[in-house]
């Protein structure tokens, strides 16, 4: 569609990423129940951050949009920049909005003089781009709009009120799966139930988390409300993505999926009754843990969950205000096994005030839970989260470096030691990394080079064997697709073997 009212441009930086643009999708199917035409740029497979820009800004340009939105991550900030100036070169009277988590945190970032952006959209966005889009043009005071950011023409940034949260997230219709590349995103791979082979999507059934993590930037931002979407209609939506988009599994993208036991038993009543056979996993906390609804979310599907674990030291998640204990974790963790329900634990290193001896029991405690994933992070500061205004900020040069994907591991390594150590141990950051990836293998770096790769290999793959799987893949309109990923695991898995042959070839 030429000339709609709204254009949503996808960063360059997520081109690879299997994640649909979610945030996009409901903003812009609100916008057309309001009888405000959107697309969505989501260019997709395009591995050069640079060849992916041009692309975006070219499919942007051709649109010839009124207001395009762009959504910002923190190490986004200078891509969005550059993107936002380029289409204005081309569009010089397109108005453009910057939303998304550093806009709201600090919009002096995108909005300044001489800026190519705008206006940033600060909070929930449905509303406030609404209202923008019915006041762009009209001549009317944008000092009355709740929710942004924008300069007045003395140079000085104005913060209007902030906008109230959706209180009924039923009334919201349904994300607009047709702006995007829905086959890019429903393809088998092992992303969306993270190291399953299956096509998946991912659905929201509620909105914000109650709790208060010293790392998270959530809380500050919506606040602890969590706001929830009727049950009924987000099994509408399941139906619909396995009907028409042919997905076999999906993963509930909630912040803390468990937090209300009737809301998550309804969701699996209603899929139930349905007769919706899929496999799935979700997040939660492991306080939230409940042997009987565990066997209920299991026998609805569930296969895998993904926990924060963070530490294990005690003293450590007190620091961390994570609310949680070690025993919990150990709880939580056997009831899972004990059903079969496959774990995904997120670990931190680098936490404030860690010392070695934390390391050491985290470490411990990962190798008791022995869960079929684990994932270590280093912490990081972004804006938003409590440890990054004591540690007071982050220059936006750093975060080129410190982004989710960084150009150059040692270059995020030697920065982090540098200027962004967080924890009291003097251990190597680098070969303490090293050792962990060693020790704990993801399903990113399996190989057949050594023996607890192998077996965490068969681990991660044991999912494949089950009777509730393979009567999906048997019964999936997909099965061709599934065979294709078989045969590329099946070429890896080859070339993992001619590695090792070699190398012991040479050792002889």
């Amino acid at each position: 569609m030429k000339n709609p009212e709204v254009a949503f441009a996808g960063s360059p930086a997520r081109s690879m990423s299997q994640r649909p643009p979610l945030a996009y999708m409901y903003m812009a199917s609100f916008l057309e129940e309001n009888n405000i035409s959107t697309e969505i740029v989501d260019v997709k497979g395009v591995g050069n951050k640079e060849k992916a820009a041009k692309k975006v800004i070219k499919e942007t340009v051709k649109l010839e949009p009124k207001i395009i939105g762009l959504s910002c991550l923190t190490p986004e900030v200078l891509d969005t920049r550059h993107l936002a100036a380029e289409i204005k070169k081309e569009l010089p009277d397109v108005k453009i909005l910057a939303g998304g988590v550093h806009p709201t945190l600090i919009p002096s970032d995108l909005i300044y003089k001489k800026s190519p952006i705008d206006f940033a959209v600060i909070g929930e966005g449905e509303n406030t781009i609404l209202e923008l889009a019915k006041t762009i043009g009209t001549g009317k005071d944008f000092k009355k709009i709740k929710g942004i950011a924008f300069l007045r023409k003395d140079g000085k940034i104005v913060k209007t009120e902030p906008r109230p949260l959706i209180k009924d997230l039923s009334k919201m219709p349904m994300p607009a799966f047709d702006k995007i590349p829905m086959d890019y995103y429903t393809k088998p791979g092992i992303y969306c139930i993270r190291g399953i082979p299956i096509s998946g999507f991912y659905v929201f059934t509620s909105r914000g988390c109650p709790y208060a993590c010293r790392f998270c930037v959530n809380k500050n931002i919506f606040g602890r409300t969590v706001r929830y979407r009727d049950p009924v209609k987000v099994v509408d939506e399941i139906e619909i993505l396995k009907n028409k988009y042919k997905i076999d599994g999906l993963y509930f993208y909630d912040d803390t999926f468990t937090v209300n036991r009737k809301h998550v038993e309804t969701i699996c009543k209603e899929m139930k009754e349905r007769k919706l056979d899929m496999i799935w996993g979700c997040e939660t906390r492991v306080n939230l843990v409940y042997e009987d609804l565990m066997k209920t979310m299991k026998d609805r599907g569930c296969v895998q969950i993904d926990f924060g674990v963070e530490s294990g030291s005690p003293e450590n998640l007190v620091r961390l205000r994570k609310e949680i204990t070690v025993p919990q974790i150990e709880n939580a963790f056997r009831i899972c096994k004990k059903l079969g329900i496959r774990t995904f634990a997120n670990f931190m290193i680098n936490t404030p005030d860690e010392t070695e001896k934390d390391v050491e029991m985290t470490l411990d405690l990962a190798r008791r839970i022995d869960a079929t994933v684990s994932i270590f992070n280093v912490t990081t500061l972004y804006p938003g989260n409590d440890i990054y205004e004591k540690m007071g900020g982050v220059p936006l040069k750093d975060y080129e470096t410190l982004g989710p994907s960084p150009a150059s591991y040692d270059a995020w390594i030697s920065l982090l030691e540098s200027k962004y150590k967080l924890s009291k141990h003097n251990l190597d950051l680098k070969k303490l990394l090293k050792e962990i990836s060693e020790e704990f293998p993801t399903v990113h770096r399996l190989s057949l080079k050594n023996p607890k790769y192998v077996k965490k290999l068969a681990e991660n793959f044991s999912a494949m064997l089950s009777p509730r799987y393979i009567k999906i893949i048997l019964k999936s309109k997909r099965k061709h697709e599934y065979m294709k990923w078989l045969l590329q695991l099946s070429g890896f898995l080859k070339m993992q073997k001619n590695v090792v042959e070699k190398k012991k070839n040479k050792a002889k």
